[in-house]
């Protein structure tokens, strides 16, 4: 059984990842925005016991750890069973003893005022390519595909800096001005967009973004967080090599909610996938951006799907002409229920 749910993260990631064949195991994927919180605690108040075995926070943007900082403050919140998050030290390569900028810190600070597991899989240090964790003995498989360590070291000055004006790690970042091509709510050339020279995310805090390719009984999921593409090319090639060229998966959850420069063709073209799910409501960067939809319905395959977790995102490309040039089909929330959408293997 493997089950993966996108939870109503706003502008953000709530992902739930359930597996297993005896016993279900269960993994959060950050947890959204503050306002995410109260959405999905009884998602997991209604789950067996341990709700979370394992809480990836891929990265401190404040729309994937604000909501994770809310469960923490939460006196009555679930179990976790581990967390799997890159503090101040592990971008110095150190296990933990100080603390990071002020949404770090006060994550930090709580998995360690409530002694959760931190990092235990790597032996309390980071997450980084090169660096695989301990097997969890229940047949998944985490393989880390970024960051490396260069993207690792160079948040450092950023997040001292950041520290010590008291600030915060900033999760709004510019829309770009829309391409040639795309109107908002008008007529989109999509080939035009998919041509679009590929300008790749320098947000370093995003580039620290841990990201993983999940295996269990043999499905793939590419976890990507806000991952950084070249990172993520580097860390697929020889993996698609061995397999003839392109890396076999059953879905990637695109990165950076469908940010344009985190999704490139030569990414596409590296992987064999039949579903794409985009997990954003759109309200603060207006993601998914047309550019990176396009070079998916171009380059994503012959036959996929769409899924996104938001109506209203996935409405401009619910256009029968489109889906029979491209070969795609769309997937969002059920009427009711916006936000939230499930998909099994």
């Amino acid at each position: 059984m493997i089950e993966l749910t996108m939870l109503p993260g706003k502008d953000g990631d709530c992902l739930l990842l359930s597996y297993g064949s005896d016993k279900t195991r269960r993994v959060l994927i950050d947890a959204g925005r503050t306002a995410t919180y109260p959405l999905v605690k009884p998602v997991f108040t209604a789950l067996d016991s341990p709700a979370i075995d394992l809480l990836v926070v891929t990265h401190v943007d404040q729309d994937h750890v604000l909501g994770v900082l809310a469960l923490f403050e939460d006196p009555d919140r679930v179990p976790v069973g581990e967390v799997w998050f890159n503090g101040f030290d592990h971008l110095m390569d150190a296990q933990l003893e100080t603390f990071g900028p002020q949404d770090g810190e006060k994550l930090t600070t709580a998995l360690m005022d409530q002694e959760v597991p931190w990092n235990r899989a790597f032996g309390g240090h980071a997450i980084e390519v090169g660096r695989e964790p301990e097997p969890a003995g229940d047949g998944g498989v985490f393989r880390i595909v970024a960051p490396d360590r260069r993207l690792l070291d160079r948040l450092v000055p950023t997040w001292t800096a950041e520290c010590r004006d008291n600030g915060l790690i900033p999760g709004v970042d510019p829309r770009p001005p829309a391409p040639e091509g795309f109107e908002e709510f008008g007529p989109i050339d999509v080939m035009a967009l998919a041509a679009t020279p590929f300008k790749a995310d320098t947000s370093k805090t995003n580039g620290t973004s841990i990201a993983f390719l999940f295996e269990f009984d043999a499905v793939r999921i590419l976890f990507t967080g806000d991952g950084d593409d070249r990172r993520i090319v580097e860390s697929l090639k020889p993996l698609a090599a061995a397999e003839g060229g392109r890396l076999r998966l059953d879905a990637l959850k695109v990165a950076h909610h469908g940010s344009a420069a985190n999704i490139s063709r030569e990414l596409l073209d590296l992987i064999d996938c039949p579903k794409y799910l985009i997990s954003t409501n759109g309200e603060r960067h207006g993601h998914p951006d047309p550019v990176a939809i396009a070079r998916i319905l171009v380059h994503g395959g012959e036959s996929k799907e769409l899924v996104f977790n938001y109506r209203d995102r996935a409405m401009i490309w619910d256009v029968p002409e489109f889906r029979e040039k491209f070969g795609y089909t769309i997937r969002t929330a059920p009427e009711g229920q916006d936000g939230v959408v499930t998909v099994t293997f």
